[in-house]
This record gives structure tokens, sequence and C-alpha cells, in this order.
């Protein structure tokens, strides 16, 4: 039982400040004819010592002998099974001015109103005794009564406070056993509400609140409510009973949900509906990685694209496997929705959303992936260094161009450069030659496509044939009239754009977190083992699952163990040698580095320092 963990000193320390026991002088030295009565009741005259009694008070009205002589009457016949008729000299009783009369009648009263069904009155009236100290008999009654009608009544609030001061100020139980059972029995009548509003109320470290403070845990870990786990395991582990095996399964269940299973991973990635390729090719990535570092276990929800199956989704991995952290999801709607049921937990997740504001849905949300700006920041910044300084824009007219106008137009700005007003297209344009030979009659030259590799392998040699090139060093060809240098960010790329426009693209600078044609040794090794198991050269989604679950992996490898102290660990740039430009995270929780951007040379990307 609990109570045997509750530490010795705690019941010494309330041995010794038990109260003083109940006793009134009169009941010492009662008048001769009360004295009378109780002779006659212990020789069996039940009769005779009633009359005794009700003669004296008779004729000793208002009197405080008259108080003593209704009590006595009162627990006489209480003791002969006649409650209803002792109940109102134990009421007449109770406002006597003799204290220990009063208090006795009390106790009196509501033991008969227990025996006569009313369970709720009876520890409303022995309730404000709990802190009293009766004779050893009396006291035993105290127990029984507060005990029994605990049992019975529906205020378990209450009959937790009476049990908790009776605990505290009653002495030793005469069952013990019976009140541990009762205070289970309360605890489970009460409402949640009620149970966190006693929380506070009961003593710290005694029975009740250590019962109080289980099932609060046990509710904290299934809503996985972050804060009452903290509270109430810290509660049972300041109680002392930390040695009884239901309290150390409970700690152990909270500690799991507070620092989460470091050979636990998850994923949540949309293997189905829109944006099930991404998925996909996320999924497979972490897969291999997962190969390579031999853990941790890696468990996947599919989101499905959907907000509210990322809860669902993310609270099974939370509440069921108890991940250390989170690889995903995929989106900023899907980011958030996943970081409302992550923040209680302070769970790490590492996004894949390109949106800038990503990490503003909770302070243990990384964003792995670059933005638009972090990669249009690092084209102008690279053109800049090249002593280029005029820059243009042509973009489809959608939200995705005109996001990239914008923010094109502000990252020159801040570079030092020159912007010309851009120029548009329809999107699903075909035709370049009317928006190219517009765009060349500003005098920017520096031009940055914002559209998809197959629109690219169209607009480039619609410059050429307008006279404007872009080359890798060298003369310009006999036929140009005028040089161009193109910028593309990362999603104008495709292996396959070299094959069709490369002659166009010569020089050409790219914004790429994944090159799947580099040489380093780390990269021809992921692209040998991905082809190897999938059968087809890796993307860039691949690369960023590989390098997301390395990262956690090594990170966990480290020490840090715990979601606190993996969460620290990535904030504080915990890195690792990757196959994409994300190493390790800055202080906002974004990539540290910008991404890698590379120029175009013959057939192949070249890395540019």
């Amino acid at each position: 039982m609990l109570r045997s963990a509750l530490p010795c000193a705690a019941l010494i320390l309330l041995a010794s400040c038990a109260p003083k026991k109940v006793e009134s002088p009169i009941e010492k030295a009662p008048p001769s004819e009360i004295a009378r009565a109780r002779a006659l009741a212990s020789s069996g005259d039940i009769p005779g010592a009633q009359n005794a009694y009700e003669t004296f008070i008779i004729n000793n009205q208002e009197t405080t002998e008259a108080d003593l002589a209704r009590l006595e009457l009162g627990v006489l016949g209480a003791d002969i099974g006649r409650c209803q008729s002792s109940v109102p000299h134990f009421e007449q009783a109770q406002q006597s001015a003799d204290r220990a009369i009063a208090l006795r009648a009390s106790l009196h009263l509501g033991s008969c109103q227990l025996q006569l069904g009313d369970s709720e009155r009876a520890l409303g009236t022995v309730g404000p005794l709990a802190a009293e100290r009766f004779s050893t008999e009396e006291q035993a009654l105290l127990w029984d009564t507060a005990v029994i009608s605990a049992e019975q009544t529906t205020g378990a609030a209450l009959g937790l406070g009476v049990l908790d001061t009776l605990i505290e100020r009653g002495g030793s139980p005469p069952d013990p056993q019976r009140v541990d059972a009762a205070v289970g029995i309360l605890v489970d009548k009460l409402t949640i509400e009620e149970t966190t509003a006693l929380f506070d109320e009961l003593r710290p470290g005694a029975l009740p609140q250590v019962i109080v403070s289980m099932r609060l845990l046990g509710h904290a870990l299934q809503t996985q409510d972050a804060d009452l786990v903290v509270r109430t395991s810290e509660s049972l582990r300041g109680s002392g009973v930390v040695a009884n095996s239901d309290v150390t399964i409970l700690l152990a269940r909270a500690d799991e949900f507070l620092h989460g299973n470091p050979f636990v991973v998850g994923a949540l990635l949309p293997l189905s509906g829109r944006g099930r390729e991404v998925g996909r090719q996320l999924l497979q990535g972490m897969q291999l990685a997962a190969l390579d570092e031999g853990g941790p276990e890696l468990v996947v929800e599919d989101t499905a694209g959907s907000a509210t199956q990322t809860s669902a989704a993310v609270e099974s991995l939370i509440g069921n496997q108890r991940v250390v952290a989170v690889l995903g999801p995929v989106g900023g709607r899907t980011t958030e929705a996943a970081a409302l049921v992550t923040r209680r937990a302070a769970v790490p997740i590492l996004s894949f959303s390109a949106s800038e504001d990503v990490t503003s849905a909770g302070e243990h949300v990384f964003r792995f992936l670059y933005s638009p700006r972090d990669e249009l920041a690092a084209l102008v910044g690279k053109a800049r260094a090249r002593g280029l300084s005029r820059f243009v824009i042509l973009y489809p007219d959608h939200g995705y161009g005109r996001t990239m106008e914008r923010l094109f137009d502000q990252e020159v700005a801040a570079a030092g450069g020159v912007y010309c007003e851009g120029v548009a297209y329809p999107p699903g344009t075909k035709s370049f030659v009317d928006y190219v030979r517009t765009l060349l009659e500003t005098s920017c030259d520096v031009v940055l496509f914002a559209d998809v590799a197959d629109q690219i392998a169209l607009i480039a040699p619609t410059f050429a044939a307008e006279g404007a090139w872009s080359i890798a060093g060298g003369a310009l060809p006999g036929h140009a009239e005028r040089q161009v240098h193109l910028l593309l960010p990362s999603l104008s790329w495709s292996p396959k754009l070299l094959g069709r426009a490369q002659r166009y693209l010569q020089g050409a600078l790219l914004a790429l977190p994944f090159y799947e044609g580099s040489e380093t040794a780390l990269s021809q090794r992921f692209r040998t083992a991905y082809e190897t198991r999938y059968g087809k050269p890796p993307q860039m989604f691949a690369a960023y699952g590989y390098d997301a679950y390395r990262m956690i992996s090594a990170t966990l490898r480290q020490g840090n163990q715990t979601r606190e102290a993996l969460t620290s660990a990535l904030i504080g740039g915990a890195g690792l040698t990757p196959v994409t430009s994300v190493d390790s995270f800055s202080s906002e929780r974004t990539p540290a580095h910008p991404p890698q951007v590379y120029e175009v040379r013959g057939l192949l990307l070249q890395s540019v320092d």
C-alpha cells in the first residue's frame, strides 16, 4: 500500500503535532444525578438511566450540566440502536457553551446520521472534527464515521479533505488499509476539474495528495499536457513514495513523455494525397540514412497533406511511440498543426517547409529547408561578389512568381544593387520573344528566372536568339550582341535541363541545396547506395530526408538524449557533413549557412566558393 511508503520521519512529525484531547472538566466530576444515571446504565438498567438523565435535564434547563446529560442520553440511545430519538439530544448538546461537550455531541450526531443512511450530512457534521483528538474509543468512532461516510458520499472533494486532515491530525486509523481504499474510491469519483483543484489544496506528500497526483499524472500523460506532467511528477517525487511500484511506473512514463525515447524518431510525411511524391522521396532518404546509422528506429505516420490528419498522427507518435523528435511534416499548414501538439511535450520538429514563418509555429520548430529568400540572397551575393550590380527578374504572373519578384527586389536593395522593373508573363506561356525583348530594353543584365525547368529550357534559347548570351568566361559568340548573367533558384533546376539547354546556360548561377552530380565522397556514396536500393538517382528531397535523419542521429549519439537536450544541441549548431547544404542550424532555428551556389560549366555544375 502507498501508506507503507510514507517516510517515518513525517509520521513522527505528525504525531508530535497531535491536538490536545477533547475533554470537559464536568465529565470528570459530574453532578451526582448524572453519576447515578451512568451507574444505572452500567448495571444494565437502560430505562432507569434514561429516566434519570431526562429528569436531570428537566430540572436543570439552560445549564452546561444539562448539555452533558443530553449528550450521554443520546449516546445511550445510539448504543441500543435508537439513533432517531438520539439526534435531537445531540443537536441540543451541540449548542453547549462547553466546547468539549459540543464537539462530542457533533461526533455522535454524525455517527447517528450515518446509521440513519444520510452519509452526506454525516460527513458534513464530522468534517470540522477531523483536526480534533478524542478519547481512544471516540477517536476510532470518528475514523469509522469519516471513512464510511466518505466511501458513500457523492461529495468526493469534501471527503478527501476530511480524510486528509484526519491522516495528519487523527492519529493511527483503526483500519489503515480501508483508509487507503477510501481515498482511492474518492479520487475515482472526482472530475478532472475537481482533481486539479484539490492538487493544490491537499497537503503535499500526504496520501490523498499522492493519489490525486497519480490520477492527474495519468490524465496528463493521456492528454499530453507537458506542464501538468511536470507538476504532478515532481509532486510524486517529493512525496517519498517513489518506491511504490505503481508510482515508479507512472514516473517512468512521465520521464519518457517529457524527455522522449532516444531510440525512436518519428516522421510525419504526406505518403498519400497531394505531395505524396515529395513524401516518398523524403522517406526513402530517411530509410537509407537509418540503415547507414543503425538507429534510432524510424516510426512513420502519413499526414496525407491534411492538418487534421497531421494532428492525429503526431498525437500517436508522442502518445504511443514517445518519439524524441519529429522529422516533418511538409508545408507550413501541417507544420503549424503538428507544432500545436508537440509544443506541450516540447518535441523538436525538423520541418520540411520552405516558409520563412514556419519557425514561429513554436520554439521547438526547426526549418530544414531553405526559403526562397535564402536562395535569392545567396545568388545576389555571389553576383555582387563578381562585380555585377544591375538586376532584373523574368517571372510567371502567379503566386510564386510574384513572391519571387518581391523578394528579389528586397535582396537586391539589401546588397546595394540596382533593380530594374521585372517582366511578367502569363503562366503556361510557350513563346517568350516579346517578354525577353521587353526585358532586354532595360539596362539590367543580371537576370533571375523564376519558373520551372521545363520553362527555363524554352526561355534561355530565346535570350540567345535575341542576341543576349550567358557565357562561362571567354569571349561572346561572334553573333552575340550583349552578355547576360543568369540566376536560377532551385525550383528551376532539373538534371535534364542541361541536356536540353546547356549551350544557353553556360555561366549561369544556381542556388542548389543538393546537386546529384557532386563529386564529394559522401555524395557519391549516398548516390550509389540510393540507386542500388531504389533503382534511380536521388533527388533533392531524398537528400533532405537523408541529412535530417543523420543530423538527429548524430546529435543523439553526442549524448543529447532528451528532447530538451536535443533541442538545445540543435540550436547550438550541432553539425554534420551533409549531402545537402544544411549542416547545422542558426539560433533562429533555420539553416546556419546559405545554400551552395553552382555555376554551369559544360554539362556539369561547378561549386562557387
